[in-house]
């Protein structure tokens, strides 16, 4: 090529390879930028919020509306981890999955889990564990050192009281070595309510110093051995400090930004779930069949599709669209991206085939989280006082103040230029995945119904 350099070509080498292992990393990054702000001492315990979340809990599009219980375990490190649910009952359910941290689910976990709601002993082995492993337990073998358990009490409804008897529930949830499974250890606790913890992809110098930590600490998969020698183009290797020198500074933080701005694109221009309509599902047919299998499947290896997801949202679901389902939208029933600036009208068709509740909540456009400043974030179906149409579809606003007379119904869009929104049904009926139930899109209405 004319012009061109040794010197030109290595950068030029360093920057393609490093936007690809930027995209392939996403999932590990994501973990790790979790792991290190919340459970950064490798303690085992759990972490909880004694209220419903709010802004301060600027990690990717959480859920306002139930109970997070998470923890993140060692088994590489501390040898089989026990996780042990007690039964769920009515009014205390759990929804959650078992996770690598590629975010991978091992497992389902609770009402529509391996456990089916019966409570269970699961245990989590570590990679290429071949001790004897004693009968009673739900056995997840975890091909990576690290582990995490996502688990949500899902309450019957929005008062404090369930609130309350939800976090009585999760007490009952414990985790400890296999070692200690006589004594059955009481795990410790930490309630995060009121602290800002920010869990945000970093699409900096952190981005990479994130990935090297995975490196280091983990196992290559076979199928991930290609990126090793991207990895090492750009710096990072097993056993090998990470140290660039300022040009290489520059060239991975050009990169980064570039497999982010790549991926915001891929995501904003996804297929339609329902035809004619602006909600999509942020993945692949691929993904959401690789996921569920661990990507046994030698045809493809969807981790393009898989970085899209985890750019913007954290754990992953085995059973998806069974316990769980989700869609997102960016846009207004014309194709416009919602601007916070506008008031918009969502009309939910009655009989959304849901067991438990569904809910829309609102985001920041910019980075998928909580609206900083904002107090309300979301309408679900057990919000006391919710406004019912006469036909049983409910109708919910999005405005930068809230409606007179629809104050229940309103998502106030706050301190943001642009939002995004998911709806989530959970106890997924069959409609939502054959389509037969149809979510409207957003709808302008300015300046007000």
């Amino acid at each position: 090529m004319t012009g061109s350099t040794p010197e030109n070509l290595a950068d030029r080498a360093v920057h393609r390879r490093a936007v690809e292992a930027a995209v392939w990393g996403m999932a590990a990054v994501n973990y790790e930028v979790m792991r290190s702000v919340l459970a950064p001492h490798g303690k085992v315990e759990f972490l909880y919020w004694s209220k419903l979340v709010d802004w301060r809990n600027q990690t990717l599009t959480p859920n306002p509306d139930l109970i997070y219980y998470m923890a993140f375990i060692d088994p590489g490190r501390d040898g089989p981890i026990v996780l042990e649910i007690p039964p769920g009952t009515e009014q205390h359910v759990l929804n959650g999955s078992v996770c690598n941290i590629w975010q991978v689910p091992l497992e389902d976990v609770g009402k529509f889990g391996a456990d089916a709601g019966q409570g269970g002993r699961y245990l989590v082995l570590p990679p290429g564990f071949d001790g004897e492993v004693p009968e009673g337990y739900l056995v997840l073998r975890c091909d990576t050192n690290r582990a995490y358990a996502l688990l949500r009490s899902v309450l019957p409804e929005a008062t404090q009281q369930a609130l309350d008897n939800g976090l009585a529930f999760c007490r009952g949830i414990r985790v400890y070595p296999l070692a200690e499974a006589g004594d059955r250890p009481e795990t410790p606790r930490r309630d995060l309510h009121g602290e800002v913890i920010d869990t945000r992809i970093p699409y900096t110098m952190e981005f990479w110093r994130a990935l090297d930590r995975v490196v280091q600490a983990e196992p290559w998969l076979a199928r991930d051995r290609g990126f090793a020698e991207m990895l090492a183009t750009v710096g990072i290797e097993r056993g090998t400090p990470f140290a660039p020198d300022a040009q290489r500074v520059e060239v991975l933080e050009s990169a980064v930004r570039e497999a982010h701005a790549w991926l915001r694109e891929i995501y904003r221009t996804e297929p339609p779930f329902y035809e004619g309509r602006q909600w999509f599902f942020p993945a692949g047919r691929d993904f959401t069949d690789g996921q569920s299998h661990n990507f046994t499947n030698g045809q493809v290896y969807p981790y393009t599709d898989r970085a899209v997801i985890y750019h913007m949202a954290f754990i992953g679901i085995k059973r998806l669209g069974i316990g769980q389902f989700y869609l997102v939208t960016l846009r207004d029933r014309d194709g416009a991206i919602l601007e916070s600036g506008r008031t918009y009208r969502m009309r939910v068709p009655a009989g959304v085939p849901v067991s438990q509740y569904w809910s829309v909540t609102m985001y920041d456009g910019a980075d998928h989280t909580l609206i900083r400043g904002n107090t309300k974030y979301s309408v679900s179906s057990q919000q006391p006082g919710l406004l019912v149409n006469d036909d049983g579809s409910v109708d919910v606003y999005f405005a930068p103040r809230a409606i007179a007379g629809f104050e229940t119904n309103t998502i106030e869009t706050g301190d943001s230029q642009t939002f995004e929104l998911m709806f989530r049904f959970y106890g997924v009926g069959p409609e939502v995945m054959n389509r037969q139930w149809q979510l409207d899109d957003a709808v302008p209405v300015d300046p007000h119904p």
